[in-house]
């Protein structure tokens, strides 16, 4: 097997400027770049990434972990991180930890161990503090961030999304607006539940109107099943996410209540799927492409340029006002 030694020689140039190409420390000329690109073609010489990190080179890889990677929410955000860590010459450690902090510390100390150069982390509570501060390895939040916290993150502002929800809701002339989701164990389930809670604040039976499970289907309709046992008088339901919305139509539909004309449902998330349901979903959408693109450079950036000074991150949601709340429109809408 060829070593970087060998590389070196069929290119007739040093092993430092074999390793600058390699690992993009340095600007090469374009004529030294062509040679070592062609030696290592035609040698078919792998570097160890490994055996690199043990150096203490860069590995060149990022580890990203997620909390469910059946959620489709998820696929859009892992192409942002993907597309840029491509295009930077970056490899990419997927870890999933189905919602589990002790899956995500486990895996956390893995990655580590396989020396990558920075770590992406959907944290699945809001409790980080397993992370290893004598590490040197940079970590990004993504999706959702904890308070308080020195390390740069990069989400969307779950509070502003809620509120174009509600005032969709009350603008069609919604007066009973029931919530369907999820108690606070993560910063965006708590900054949705918190802007419902405010803009309903004074309301008779606020507690009545809020129902909660996890965020997949089934427990959208079981939620749903809950709330009609409950013989709330509701006229929308605000979820969230798109799983909850479409377990709660189910549930509806098969009671014989018409969407929108006795209820009108919204969800959050805008999954791709959201547009193709039938009826088609209004919903919240969050730039999940954008989410990963960002984190994605933030975390190289940390890496490349060793900045230490947090950036704190809010993307832009919008409403996409689609059948589930108002027959026959869709639009964006943004305030």
């Amino acid at each position: 097997m060829a070593n970087i030694k060998d590389v070196a020689k069929r290119a007739k140039v040093s092993i430092s400027t074999v390793s600058r190409v390699i690992n993009g420390t340095a600007n090469v000329r374009q004529e030294l770049r062509e040679r070592v690109i062609r030696a290592i073609n035609e040698l078919n010489y792998r570097s160890n990434p490994l055996a690199r990190g043990l150096k203490g080179f860069p590995t060149r890889t990022l580890g990203l972990i997620i909390p469910d990677i059946e959620n489709p929410f998820f696929p859009a955000m892992v192409r942002g991180v993907q597309d840029v860590a491509n295009k930077n010459g970056y490899a990419i450690f997927l870890c999933n930890t189905d919602e589990d902090p002790e899956l995500e510390k486990i895996q956390y100390f893995l990655l580590l161990e396989k020396k990558i150069d920075g770590l992406l982390l959907v944290t699945s509570s809001m409790n980080i503090s397993f992370l290893n501060k004598k590490s040197s390895t940079p970590v990004v939040l993504l999706d959702r961030y904890v308070e308080n916290t020195e390390l740069s993150y990069v989400v969307v502002d779950h509070r502003k999304g809620m509120n174009l929800a509600l005032k969709h809701l009350e603008k069609i002339g919604r007066k009973n607006v029931v919530f369907l989701g999820s108690k606070a164990v993560t910063s965006g389930a708590k900054e949705r539940l918190e802007a419902f809670i405010d803009y309903f604040k004074g309301t008779p039976n606020l507690r009545t109107r809020m129902i909660f499970g996890n965020y997949s289907q089934k427990s959208g309709a079981n939620m749903t099943k809950e709330l009609l046992e409950k013989r709330i008088d509701f006229d929308a339901i605000v979820c969230g996410n798109d799983l909850i919305a479409f377990g709660a139509i189910e549930v509806l539909e098969k009671r014989g209540i018409k969407i929108p004309d006795d209820v009108s449902v919204v969800g959050y998330d805008d999954i791709s799927f959201s547009a193709y349901h039938s009826p088609k979903l209004t919903t919240v959408h969050q730039p999940t492409y954008e989410l990963g693109e960002v984190a994605a450079h933030l975390i190289i950036d940390e890496i490349e340029k060793k900045k230490s000074e947090p950036k704190h991150i809010k993307l832009e949601p919008r409403l996409i006002v689609r059948e589930t709340s108002v027959p026959g429109r869709i639009k964006n809408v943004n305030t």
